[in-house]
């Protein structure tokens, strides 16, 4: 009985390790989906493509912002450029994450078929706070931390050309 306990208590904390992973791959995921699903709801005009996986509260707000911009007869283009995930935090049935967030938006005035505002880069730092539903994972709120926007030409497209440095004394060579 001992031994059994032993190897129990030996073992729980990478059968823990082993959920987190799961549940971390779970949040992942539906992050992804949210701000994949928003940039189809923004072109489809739906809101109510993420009704399932948000809480009330979000899902109201989010409507509110996609109402208004298709009542402005307005739409937004977007794609995101790139999106990392923050650890995460567990509380009990609840799950905190940050997320750096980089997209390339505009508004298409859909009257004219010209944009609104042209595409402009944005640097987004969030945080989401997820609640655990069996396996899934539903977002129960979104706090907007920081926002940066790059209007300058060419602010994220690095050149691949090395720089040239000439030397500044030889070195003898034997």
């Amino acid at each position: 009985m001992k031994k059994i306990l032993l190897i129990i208590f030996i073992l729980s904390p990478f059968c823990f390790a082993l959920s987190n992973v799961d549940d971390d791959k779970r949040i992942k995921h539906a992050l992804l989906k949210y701000n994949y699903g928003i940039i189809k709801m923004t072109k489809s005009g739906d809101t109510h493509l993420l009704k399932d996986m948000l809480s009330k509260d979000v899902h109201e707000k989010l409507m509110i912002w996609a109402d208004s911009w298709k009542f402005s007869n307005l739409a937004m283009v977007a794609k995101i450029n790139d999106l990392r995930f923050s650890p995460i935090i567990y509380n009990e049935n609840n799950a905190t994450i940050g997320t750096m967030e980089n997209w390339t938006f505009a508004y298409a005035d859909l009257t004219t078929k010209d944009y609104a505002l042209k595409p402009l880069q944005i640097f987004y730092q969030m945080n989401y706070t997820l609640q655990k539903n069996g396996d899934m994972w539903k977002i129960i709120a979104v706090k907007h931390i920081k926002e940066e926007s790059f209007t300058k030409e060419k602010t994220h497209n690095p050149t691949l050309k090395p720089k040239k440095e000439e030397l500044k004394e030889k070195i003898p060579t034997h």
